[in-house]
Formats: C-alpha cells, sequence, structure tokens
C-alpha cells in the first residue's frame, strides 16, 4: 500500500493497530524499527478506527513538534488517543500540556521561574540528603529489598513534598491517581474518576495553602498569580495535578529501569564508578535508552501537509513515539547499544519544542545525585529473582517496573 494514498475505510482497516507494547523487558516493538528502516512515517489505525501516523525518526520528530499545521490541543474531537480511556481523560484536561500558543506559554510561564537552573541547583543538597536517609534506611532493614517501594517511590516524593508543598503523607494516594489515569487497561469511568480525584486532591490543597502559605512553589503559585486574579484556583488545580503526576511517576520509572539495567551492564556500571564525571552523560543515555513515556508527544493534522513523503490529511493524527526516535541510527550510532560514554545530550525523552518538560532540570538532578549513590552504598547490589520474573509495566503509558527485588 503506497503510504501517499488517503486509505477509504476498508483500507484502513487493514493498517497495523497502535498502540505496540513493549513485551520482553528493554526491547522497543520491532515495529519501530521496521518502520525506521522503511517507511519511517508510517500509517496505523487507533482503536477508533482513526488514521494515525507514526514519526519513527528524530528528524521528523523534531520538524513537526514546532510545525503550526500541527496542533497539540487535547480538546480537539480528532485529537488522537490511545485508548477511549484516553480520550475522557484528554477531555478533561485543562492543563497547558494540552494547549497550544498563545495559551500554552501563557500559563506555562507562571511556573517558569519557579524551574530555573539556579533553583533547581539549590536543591542538590537537600535531594541528596533524602537519598542518604532512604539508603540509610535500606541498609538498616537489611537485604532483600524491594528498590520500587524502598526508593523508587519515595525519593521523587520527598523531592516534591519539598519543592511543590504537596504533604508527604499524600504520595501513596497521588501515586495511585496518577497510576490509574496512565494505564492502558482501565475502563473510561475508571480513568475518569482517577483523574478527576486527583484534580479534586489539588482544590483541596490550593484551599489550605492560601489559608496556610508555606516557602514552597504552590504557596508562591498562589501569592503571585491566583490572588492577583491572573489564575483562577480551578486553572491551578489542574496544572497542580499535571506537576504532581509528572513530578512522580516518571522519575519513579526512571530509578527502577535504570538501576536494573545497569545490573545487567556490569561493565557500564563499572565505568561509571571508575569515571564518576560521567554521571551527567549516563543520565542522558539512560533517559534516551529507557525513553519511558510510550505514545507521547501526540498531535493532529489542521491541514493536509506532506513529513518526509508522506501525505498526512486534515484530521488525521500523529504519534512522535519518542522511544522510536531515541533509537535513530542517523541520530545515535548502534543506537540499541546501551552506552554511558556517547553524547546522548539531544535526546528526545522530555519532547521537543515548546511542550518540552518543565521539570527536566529537577528530573536529571535526582537521577544524576540517586544511581552513583545508591552503587557506592551497595557495591555488590544484585537482583535477587531472576530478571524473567521482574515485573514490567508493559500495561501502561508510563513505562517501568512494578517490582526490583534486590540484595547485596
Amino acid at each position: 500500500m503506497s503510504i501517499e494514498a488517503k486509505p477509504v475505510a476498508d483500507e484502513t482497516d487493514r493498517l497495523p493497530l497502535f498502540p505496540f507494547t513493549r513485551t520482553r523487558q528493554f526491547e522497543l516493538p520491532a515495529q519501530y524499527a521496521e518502520a525506521r528502516g522503511g517507511c519511517p512515517v508510517t500509517p496505523v489505525q487507533l482503536w477508533n478506527g482513526q488514521k494515525a501516523w507514526l514519526l519513527t525518526r528524530h528528524a521528523d520528530f523534531c520538524s513537526v513538534l514546532v510545525d503550526p499545521r500541527f496542533s497539540g490541543e487535547f480538546a480537539r474531537p480528532d485529537f488522537p488517543t490511545v485508548t477511549e480511556a484516553r480520550r475522557g481523560i484528554d477531555k478533561a484536561e485543562r492543563a497547558f500540556v494540552g494547549m497550544d500558543n498563545p495559551r500554552h506559554d501563557h500559563y506555562r510561564r507562571m511556573l517558569l521561574k519557579e524551574f530555573t537552573a539556579k533553583r533547581m541547583l539549590a536543591l542538590r543538597p537537600q535531594i541528596a540528603a533524602i537519598t542518604d536517609d532512604l539508603l540509610n534506611a535500606i541498609e538498616r532493614k537489611g537485604p532483600p529489598t524491594d528498590l520500587i517501594a524502598a526508593l523508587a517511590v519515595e525519593m521523587p516524593a520527598l523531592v516534591m513534598c519539598a519543592l511543590f508543598g504537596s504533604p508527604y503523607e499524600d504520595h501513596t494516594y497521588i501515586a495511585k491517581c496518577a497510576a490509574g489515569r496512565h494505564g492502558l487497561s482501565q475502563s473510561p469511568e475508571q480513568a475518569a474518576q482517577s483523574a478527576a480525584d486527583l484534580v479534586d486532591y489539588c482544590r483541596q490543597l490550593i484551599a489550605k495553602k492560601e489559608a496556610n502559605p508555606a516557602d514552597d512553589m504552590l504557596s508562591r503559585v498562589i501569592r503571585d498569580y491566583v490572588l492577583t486574579d491572573e489564575l483562577s484556583r480551578e486553572d491551578l488545580a489542574d496544572m497542580c495535578s499535571m506537576i504532581l503526576r509528572a513530578g512522580h511517576d516518571t522519575t519513579t520509572n526512571m530509578i527502577g529501569l535504570g538501576t536494573l539495567l545497569f545490573l545487567q551492564h556490569p561493565e557500564q556500571l563499572a565505568r561509571l564508578k571508575a569515571e564518576p564525571d560521567l554521571i551527567e552523560s549516563a543520565v542522558d543515555e539512560l533517559l534516551r535508552y529507557l525513553s519511558p513515556v510510550q505514545f507521547a508527544p501526540r498531535r493532529v493534522a489542521l491541514e493536509d501537509a506532506e513529513v518526509n513523503g508522506a501525505r498526512i490529511r486534515k484530521g488525521d493524527g500523529i504519534f512522535a513515539v519518542n522511544a522510536a526516535a531515541n533509537r535513530d541510527e542517523t541520530e545515535f550510532p548502534d543506537p540499541d547499544a546501551f552506552d554511558i560514554g556517547r553524547d546522548a545530550s539531544n535526546h528526545l525523552a522530555f519532547g521537543y519544542g515548546i511542550h518540552r518538560c518543565l521539570g527536566q532540570g529537577l528530573a536529571r538532578i535526582e537521577l544524576q545525585i540517586v544511581f552513583p549513590k545508591l552503587f557506592e552504598r551497595f557495591p555488590d547490589l544484585r537482583l535477587a529473582t531472576p530478571l524473567e520474573s521482574v515485573p514490567f509495566k508493559y500495561d501502561s503509558q508510563i513505562y517501568g517496573l512494578y517490582k526490583l527485588p534486590l540484595e547485596w
């Protein structure tokens, strides 16, 4: 079938059904490499019969995400989704993550000064102390340990508590809501309830902070924008929900996946121990190689357009799959190799363009701190069960691990 032809209904039915999911540990779905090799802008069919296109090359990913002919407005009726449940969540999303400019920049600017490099660097000592305390607790308890519960969940939760101002005791509830929102198997009703519950939690938290402000991000945003009538409490609740789920879920999964990846590549771990200055490039390589956000970013065509030879029609969906683009051999030689010495700084795990992850600086610092400390404290760290028994999150939009049993 020519990718330049606009398919009729039965032609669309013959397209492969997306999403493709990972089914074997760190390997990507084979369809991504096949597409890059023959049809890098490749057509697929979504759950509702909508035609969409996968961008599997780095250059196409970047060009489309800065092209105004493609919209990132979640609320559009033709915006592509991976499940029926996700469609309902998108329509209810009110945070700037699902907006085009100028509305996107109007809201995003209210948080920019909270995520400056200077402010993130100032958090380093606190993040290091949080990590040390958690490692101390793991050591006191002794082996075996589930690193996901003992470190990967706890560390980002405590950091978000310090930065954002959410009470630590609420982190389990926040993580539960995020997981319910990001899963691929939930019913539309279950997913919508998880999303609504987290926004409702944020409404209550905003009210508490307004009554009793503290030295934290949420209190400052309330003071600077809510009390000056530039930002409604309802809009802030949606922004709050977006920050909390991103700050907890993605870093948690990167800590678990990254630890296991190092244990499966002892030569790379030995190199990091011998050359600790490689930690920045190592974190970039982890982000490139793992790319935990599986089916994003997404766009919808506002008009007919051509991308790398593919004729995309108005209303077609676009999935700029960062996991696929991060394995593009034209950008990253030998892309399926995990190599902490390579320059992977142009990876796309945080997205590209105006929607590039606002909290990427914080995530990098957390990961740059946690891995050296973990492997220094436990130099003989190893899996406590066979690799085949480690439960991977194949059923979520955020790839990760449910548990990681370790001993030393």
